[in-house]
């Protein structure tokens, strides 16, 4: 273990939450987070969606192998009713007779149709077998699916879900998931996971305020193409009663989501993501940051028809880093969070609640002069709402301002150095630091930097160690991950950079 993992993970240096949470692991001499030994906890649900041909199905399918790596026992469920591919992605010519024979009773549990993988700890479920134009599942198969997914015997479990998944079963699986929405960097992808994320808010607030005319104004607010306004200056001038107001908020801040981007070809391509993440925060009130962003390469494209996925073919490349990186960071968030939200048990059919009622039609006609600029791979700008299709195709309602408004200065770039953070009272901690621009730097240390904490960054594996001035901007604790801006001249950053982007062209 080098030196940087000892400290990452050293219990008595840690604050003290962090030492008691680090108490209940066992760490790999890689410094790579580890399952707790002992009693098995209650399954971690992830649900993955996206748009067709965004790759949802490969990350999917990466992230179960990380997962299983890091001792989990994972199982992959392939809800993709009408474009089942898992089977195909690991190379399963016969898989278990899954779904299919679950739906037909032909088996009586979940755990008779998992198809074990060349993977330690992960069995795929598969949906081979089922027509392209079956019908849904009905409400007593539903309920017996939803069944059998809580009773699966796993650490984790992972649905790949098909992009037109609406059925009861999924909306239901959802309450409880961690959902991830895979997008790529082009303007259409981002509408859909904008309003991806905005139906989930719907879902939330129906649940919350459901029948009362606080929700029913929001709810149209959010249906409306003409949108809401920022979510936090709509709740406080249009819910007059504290207490759902508060529900509210509460609601929102529990909601659980990410987004990965995939197919990204540069750091302004990344940036979207992150401006999109930023303006979900705003416009929708919840948090989905930035989990990922699998860059795109012709290694991992092949990888989709070979029948071998990216992690288990040979070779470690950036990409295979970050599905390890994304797996570890899912399994630290789960246990760091303090009131996590699991899957309840099913109620029996009788019992099932009938359908929420549906709100506004999503689908928004045209509107006029509403920009979103979205940069495509050269750069050049777009608009998301002038793209006709979106509107016919029902991906919703347009971006609710321009995507411009919250995209970085500076691009940013990757690397992989060590350097020190020196506090204002003089203690000094040792950083890494994975994303730099010429306004500032990602780190990793050990939790326990504040927002708005000024200190001095000093660049020790750079020649003549450059140390300039910084300010703590924003922070994610359970991964002792924090944003820093840089209060110096500019001409450092700048400097950087150009060491930065020499070592990247390489």
């Amino acid at each position: 273990m080098d030196d940087l993992a000892r400290v990452r993970f050293d219990p008595t240096s840690a604050a003290k939450p962090r030492a008691a949470m680090l108490g209940r692991l066992t760490v790999l001499g890689a410094g790579r987070w580890h399952s707790p030994l002992g009693g098995r906890p209650a399954a971690r649900f992830i649900a993955v969606r996206g748009q067709g041909g965004v790759g949802k199905s490969t990350v999917a399918a990466n992230l179960a192998i990380a997962l299983a790596g890091l001792r989990s026992r994972v199982v992959l469920i392939d809800l993709d009713f009408r474009h089942p591919t898992q089977h195909q992605m690991f190379g399963i010519a016969a898989p278990v007779h899954g779904l299919k024979a679950l739906l037909r009773e032909q088996i009586d549990t979940m755990e008779q149709a998992l198809t074990p993988t060349r993977v330690r700890n992960l069995y795929l479920v598969s949906a081979e077998g089922l027509a392209a134009n079956a019908r849904s599942p009905n409400v007593e198969q539903q309920h017996r699916l939803l069944e059998q997914i809580w009773e699966l015997d796993a650490d984790v479990v992972i649905a790949d879900l098909g992009q037109d998944s609406s059925e009861d079963l999924v909306d239901l699986f959802e309450l409880g998931a961690v959902h991830l929405f895979v997008a790529a960097p082009e303007a259409r992808s981002i509408r859909r996971s904008y309003n991806f994320f905005r139906q989930q808010v719907i879902r939330e607030i129906e649940h919350v305020a459901g029948g009362t005319a606080e929700g029913a104004m929001l709810i149209t607010g959010l249906c409306n193409a003409a949108g809401t306004g920022p979510m936090a200056e709509f709740l406080a001038r249009a819910v007059g009663k504290p207490n759902i107001r508060e529900a509210l908020t509460q609601a929102l801040a529990a909601f659980t989501g990410r987004l990965v981007g995939n197919h990204v070809r540069n750091s302004d391509q990344a940036d979207l993501l992150h401006a999109a993440s930023r303006l979900i925060a705003e416009y929708l009130g919840i948090a989905v940051p930035v989990l990922g962003v699998v860059e795109s390469s012709a290694h991992l494209d092949a990888t989709r028809i070979s029948g071998r996925p990216l992690l288990l073919g040979s070779g470690i490349d950036r990409n295979v880093r970050l599905f390890h990186s994304m797996a570890e960071q899912l399994l630290m968030e789960a246990e760091e969070a303090e009131a996590p939200r699991c899957v309840a048990r099913p109620l029996p059919p009788a019992d099932l609640p009938g359908p929420l009622p549906s709100p506004a039609p999503l689908v928004a006609a045209h509107p006029p002069a509403v920009g979103v600029a979205a940069r495509d791979a050269s750069g050049a700008a777009r608009d998301a709402n002038d793209d006709e299709s979106t509107n016919r195709d029902g991906d919703g309602v347009p971006l609710p301002t321009s995507l411009g408004n919250y995209m970085r200065r500076h691009s940013r770039y990757p690397v992989d150095w060590l350097a020190t953070y020196r506090s204002a009272s003089g203690h000094e901690s040792p950083v890494r630091i994975f994303e730099l621009s010429i306004s500032g730097a990602s780190i990793e240390t050990l939790p326990g930097l504040g927002i708005g904490e000024r200190g001095r960054l000093i660049f020790t594996q750079i020649e003549r160690q450059p140390d300039i001035a910084v300010t703590v901007m924003d922070t994610r604790r359970p991964l002792g991950r924090a944003g820093l801006r840089f209060d110096g001249p500019e001409d450092v950053g700048t400097a950087l950079v150009a060491i930065a982007t020499a070592i990247l062209s390489r």
